[in-house]
């Protein structure tokens, strides 16, 4: 399965601009993370799918360094506007190797990004994840459960499975439903 190019989500990002729309969730993932950060004493991380920067933009505003990456540069050229000194914005593709120095973050972070890609990539994601992250570090993200499937397929609704539980959208977006995995 491949996954939208970075074209694609420029051009999402400028059509939301051009109409006065900012892709943000408000604080309902960094509200979720933010007990958990201070929990485990963190002080930089790295928010992977950073879009236009808002997440990152609140999180220093709670006194945390961090780091935004995305693929499209038109996200990050709009995330760059709102910067402060605590943040830094980089373009890379997080389903290739990070542009980062092993262990040299506290956290990593990720909200409704790293469904768009398939098994291989996003072990391959964790994988890279695990190195970037310090000793004791901690990893959190939201992803698509196959709760959310019908949800979305109301709003977006697929043009075919690509795989289980995979699918393709008219727009070219890929999307994977994780399971949902109870404790033993």
């Amino acid at each position: 399965m491949s996954y939208a190019p970075a074209t694609h989500w420029d051009q999402v990002f400028r059509t939301r601009r051009d109409i006065g729309e900012d892709l943000d969730w408000g604080d309902q993932w960094t509200g979720a993370f933010a007990p958990i950060l201070q929990i485990h004493q963190v002080h930089n991380l790295l928010d992977l799918g950073c879009g236009t920067g808002n997440d990152v933009l609140r999180l220093t505003q709670h006194g945390y360094t961090v780091v935004g990456l995305d693929y499209a540069r038109e996200a990050i050229r709009q995330a760059a506007t709102k910067t402060t000194s605590r943040a830094a914005f980089l373009v890379a593709d997080m389903a290739a190797p990070l542009p980062c120095a092993d262990a040299c973050f506290d956290a990593v972070m990720s909200n409704v990004a790293m469904h768009m890609f398939d098994d291989v990539r996003t072990r391959a994601l964790f994988a890279e994840v695990r190195r970037v992250v310090r000793r004791k570090g901690i990893f959190l993200f939201h992803v698509n459960a196959l709760e959310d499937r019908p949800i979305r397929a109301s709003r977006k609704p697929p043009v075919r499975e690509i795989a289980p539980n995979d699918i393709l959208e008219a727009d070219g977006q890929t999307l994977h439903f994780f399971l949902r995995r109870l404790s033993p």
